[in-house]
């Protein structure tokens, strides 16, 4: 294992002293063209993190907007039942009157007929 640490450790002093030397750049434009490297990914990581943090408050606000609504929605249909059973009380009760009604008038029909046969 030491042999593996001691060939990795020389392979990566000798290729980045090779590539040092035959660097197409000087070490200034190299550390220019680096910098100018690290602050346009530094730029667009915050730009990143801007849009992503936009776009968490925009999916908040779209889920309590929804939320809104449908509570909304369902108090208006909550009170359109309410409001349709008061209107249909009355004629239901009148409907299940005749229903009585008419199961007595069957009924004494039905008898009258008993009796005449």
């Amino acid at each position: 294992m030491a042999g593996f640490k001691s060939g990795l450790f020389w392979g990566a002093f000798f290729g980045g002293l090779a590539g040092l030397m035959n660097a197409p750049k000087s070490g200034k434009e190299t550390r220019e063209d680096l910098k100018h490297f690290i602050d346009t990914t530094t730029d667009d990581v915050n730009d990143v993190r801007y849009k992503v943090d936009n776009l968490r408050m925009s999916v908040q606000k779209l889920t309590q907007e929804g939320m809104d609504s449908v509570k909304t929605a369902t108090d208006g249909i909550q009170t359109s039942l309410q409001h349709f059973e008061e209107e249909t009380s009355p004629r239901i009760n009148r409907i299940q009157r005749h229903i009585e009604d008419l199961t007595e008038d069957i009924e004494e029909q039905a008898e009258e007929i008993n009796l005449n046969n």
